[in-house]
């Protein structure tokens, strides 16, 4: 494996401070932001490599006057934020989240107007008690108010105006804890609770700010190629609806907290999506999309590549609705690449994020707050031996793709590290945010979550390796085998499965899209719809059999913890092809619909 091209973090230097110092004076955040949309050149110190530059505060807030007023406000609110004697905050932290944002939509060769938006976002996170016990890690019977406290702050760099954003959310935030810290205390005498884990570790304190080099958004270029991309779909008349969007969105976040952490990142997300339905002839509705993403306009796939995903898209589409219903089926499956990725995804790394339990006052929503089942099982065999996990948001790429899950430092202004989480099947680490667990106490640098979700412990790259790996057509000759021994007469072969956010209640791994069963006598590949898997549980991850020799880069979105405000943050699966020994699939309860009384207009 190659190891990450960051630099490494290092502590506290003010030896950068002029040479900074300039070059952000040079680069003010609404040029690059401008820049970055209308197409014009950046200047000369906004077009430098990667790094990570370690810094003297003081520096940063007399030349960044959104830094100082973070700095300034958090600091007022520890010092003097006090309501009737109830207590001070410990802890106080806010993140400043700058977008410009441009959505270009098109279906079937026409493009909707662009929606091009800029926004800047204040969130307060604040904590009263003491490290030991706290106002977090309690959802009270107001459920729906777990979650940070937001305001829309002014675009433009006004210190007053910032600090007036900064000073309502803080007191909004200060109130609401005083009462979920009371009501918390009555929880945990109701429930007569004697066993404390701290609410928030003690870590290390960065000053850090980062900068990445990007190339500027040709707004034109992209509006011409949605359009062509789109218009691929008239040559496939079997489809319904399609449409391919393109989601840029250029950001830069900031992080400041009263134990004196410091972070300045970008934050950029390029998000293609392709989707398309048809309906087969008994009405049932099929669909399947594709999600091209990345950190980078030149990490996207060139306009051929491109046109080449539409395409397959379509052409699957259109033979699921040819294609017949699936029956019901128990035995070995292969999964190959989109699928492995997925069932890792949604089994794997949703199960060892999260680890931190929450106390929750309504046991009707209980399920909404869910943590990760492996973390409680430190020691124990939780996926097959063959197998090792590691996670590393510090690697770049893997085979020269592009990794959508590295970052350098988390969301809690803590460094990002490697974190090597399972042996020969065996649960030897889990991903820790700044909220200990029984079994650890300390951050790995895996606090992660959007502003409109509180961090947690979630994957960055999460890496799959076996340790016996065979040739893909090997593979599918033991799938073949092993379906003989279970007396079918074919094995199950499956290339795509819905994203999580695709499961039906009570789900742990969303249906196949694109499931061929393979004869066991010739070899042949008939495509199915309509499968879906029954009464899969983690016992799955134990059952994988055989692995590929080669690795397949997932690059996709992992969602949050609260089923309920389900923010996604970036994240790459990178795993070999799988065969499981045995898993059970029926066939969908949903429901045809009826078809439309006329043809396509296009077609």
């Amino acid at each position: 494996m190659t190891r990450p091209n960051f630099p490494n973090i290092v502590g506290l230097d003010v030896s950068n401070s002029s040479r900074l110092e300039s070059s952000i004076r040079m680069n003010p955040l609404s040029l690059i932001l401008q820049a970055a949309l209308l197409a014009v050149p950046l200047p000369a110190a906004a077009q430098q490599a990667p790094e990570i530059v370690p810094r003297a505060a003081a520096a940063d807030e007399a030349i960044d006057p959104v830094l100082k007023a973070m700095v300034d406000e958090i600091r007022r609110s520890v010092e003097r934020l006090e309501m009737e004697k109830l207590g001070k905050p410990y802890f106080v932290s806010a993140t400043v989240q700058d977008d410009a944002r441009l959505e270009i939509e098109g279906t079937f060769g026409a493009v909707k107007d662009p929606n091009l938006s800029r926004t800047r976002k204040v969130r307060v996170l604040l904590r009263v008690g003491s490290a030991s016990f706290d106002n977090a890690h309690y959802v009270g019977k107001d459920y729906w108010q777990y979650r940070p406290f937001l305001d829309e702050g002014p675009i433009e760099d006004d210190y007053d105006a910032l600090r007036a954003a900064l000073w309502t959310t803080a007191d909004e935030a200060y109130k609401h804890a005083l009462e979920k810290f009371s009501q918390k205390k009555a929880y945990k005498n109701a429930k007569n609770i004697t066993e404390e884990i701290p609410d928030l570790s003690t870590e290390p304190v960065r000053v850090l700010v980062l900068k990445t080099q990007e190339v500027p958004f040709d707004r034109a270029l992209w509006e011409g190629r949605i359009r062509r991309l789109s218009g691929l779909f008239r040559k496939h008349p079997a489809i319904q609806k399609s449409s391919v969007n393109l989601y840029f969105t250029r950001r830069t976040e900031r992080f400041v907290d009263s134990e004196g952490r410091r972070v300045v990142k970008p934050a950029d997300d390029l998000e293609i999506v392709m989707q398309a339905s048809a309906q087969a002839k008994d009405g049932m509705l099929v669909s399947d999309g594709r999600r091209i993403v990345s950190q980078k306009l030149s990490e996207l796939p060139d306009m051929a590549a491109l046109e080449a995903e539409v395409s397959r898209l379509a052409l699957d589409v259109s033979a699921l609705a040819q294609a017949p219903a699936a029956g019901p089926y128990i035995g070995p499956v292969l999964l190959e690449e989109q699928a492995a990725a997925e069932f890792f995804s949604q089994l794997l790394a949703r199960n060892v994020s999260f680890p931190r339990s929450l106390w929750v006052e309504e046991e009707r929503v209980k399920e909404d707050f869910h943590s990760g089942d492996l973390a409680e099982r430190l020691g124990l065999r939780v996926v097959s031996p063959l197998l090792d996990v590691i996670d590393d948001p510090l690697r770049e790429s893997f085979d020269a793709t592009p990794l959508l899950g590295r970052y350098a430092v988390d969301d809690e202004g803590i460094p990002a590290q490697r974190v090597a989480l399972i042996e020969k099947g065996i649960l030897k680490e889990v991903l820790m945010s700044r909220s200990p667990i029984k079994e650890r106490s300390r951050s790995n640098g895996h606090g992660r979550g959007t502003l409109f979700e509180l961090p947690s412990a979630r994957i960055g790259s999460l890496m799959v390796q076996a340790a016996q790996t065979v040739p893909l057509d090997e593979l599918k000759r033991e799938l073949l085998r092993r379906a003989r021994e279970f007396g079918q007469p074919y094995g199950l072969l499956i290339r795509r499965i819905a994203d999580e956010g695709a499961q039906e209640k009570g789900e742990l791994l969303a249906a196949p899209v694109l499931a061929y069963k393979i004869d066991v006598k010739t070899g042949q590949e008939e495509l199915l719809r309509g499968a879906q898997f029954s009464g899969v549980t983690l016992r799955a991850l134990r059952d994988v059999a055989a692995a590929s020799d080669k690795s397949f880069v997932y690059n996709t979105y992992q969602l949050g913890p609260a089923r309920r405000g389900r923010g996604q943050t970036q994240a790459s699966i990178v795993c070999p092809s799988v065969l499981l020994s045995e898993i059970e699939l029926k066939k969908t309860e949903k429901k045809p619909e009826k078809p439309p009384r006329l043809k396509h207009p296009y077609f």
